[in-house]
């Protein structure tokens, strides 16, 4: 039977023909239905990781996945290569690199430009790994339990969780940042995706340029800075009652609101028109007895400080 009519049949017979209006979910179903159905390879390896202190990764188009799960000396490499012919898998290499010392570089190759593919990576390695991730193409990175600093570059959804060291993200185009439960500092920076941070107990620094940014304390250490800034996108920042900080927060065109008392600094002002329209936009002032500091911009948005209470 001739294949493309092969494929017609197991959609027709798959997705029921319907008179209703067409939705987007039907649509969905298809695009899921050819994508198991496209040929793949799946490989499995176990590589030495007793003199390597740090990993690098590099794909073109696919996800990445790093979690730890064991104190071997060792990591768990598997990847699956996917493309729309069973002869251009070839055309996609996992290249090893063990050649710089105490570090494993992994890449993907591919021979063709012209032939597309995608290739996902899923790690187990040893919690205390520096890691560094890129993805030039389409993939999202996500990486759990991971003791050593973080590095991650892609176009996609970056998710992170559950760190003791620095995490530098940065996405471009759509791509979102989020981070969980870290206890280093963070740095993330997103051209059009959102930015939030879940358990923050470090500095944490935020860029969006049309992105929202959520950031949430348990509590907020004296020694840490924190600076938030988005040009399009609302910033919202929950810190603890007992938070002991000095606030700096500024809108162009949005408007500023805190659910904390700030003793704000004096200056001298008329009350006027003038006046009134700085108070809604500015703010200047410490929280608590101050000690970390607090750096809030955002051009368009609106800026809110949130009050949580723990109980």
């Amino acid at each position: 039977m001739n294949k493309k009519l092969y494929m017609i049949l197991a959609i027709t017979f798959y997705f029921p023909i319907s008179t209703a209006l067409p939705t987007k979910q039907p649509l969905k179903k298809i695009k899921s239905f050819l994508a198991r159905n496209k040929p793949e390879k799946i490989e499995q390896k176990e590589l030495s990781t007793l003199h390597v202190n740090s990993i690098s990764i590099h794909n073109i188009n696919g996800p990445i996945t790093i979690k730890t799960g064991w104190k071997k000396n060792s990591l768990l490499l598997k990847t699956t290569k996917r493309a729309r012919k069973h002869e251009d898998l070839n055309n996609l290499k996992i290249i090893i690199d063990s050649s710089k010392e105490h570090h494993l570089a992994i890449a993907t190759k591919q021979i063709d430009k012209k032939i597309s593919g995608t290739v996902e990576y899923e790690l187990i390695v040893p919690a205390s790994l520096n890691v560094a991730l890129s993805i030039s193409g389409n993939g999202q990175a996500l990486i759990k339990d991971i003791g050593g600093t973080i590095q991650v570059v892609t176009n996609d959804t970056i998710t992170i969780s559950n760190t003791h060291n620095n995490v530098s993200a940065q996405t471009f185009k759509k791509g979102a940042i989020i981070v969980s439960n870290a206890s280093g500092p963070v740095s993330a920076i997103t051209q059009h995706g959102n930015i939030t941070g879940n358990a923050i107990a470090n500095n944490f620094s935020a860029h969006s340029t049309t992105g929202k940014i959520t950031v949430a304390y348990a509590k907020l250490p004296s020694t840490s800075s924190v600076e938030l800034e988005s040009i399009a996108g609302n910033i919202f920042l929950m810190l603890p009652t007992d938070t002991n900080a000095e606030i700096r927060g500024h809108t162009a065109h949005g408007t500023i609101i805190s659910e904390h008392y700030i003793t704000l600094k004096p200056y001298a002002t008329q009350l006027n028109r003038t006046a009134w329209n700085r108070f809604t936009k500015e703010v200047n002032g410490i929280l608590g007895t101050g000690q970390a500091t607090i750096a809030l911009r955002s051009t368009k948005g609106n800026v809110k400080i949130i009050e949580t209470k723990i109980i």
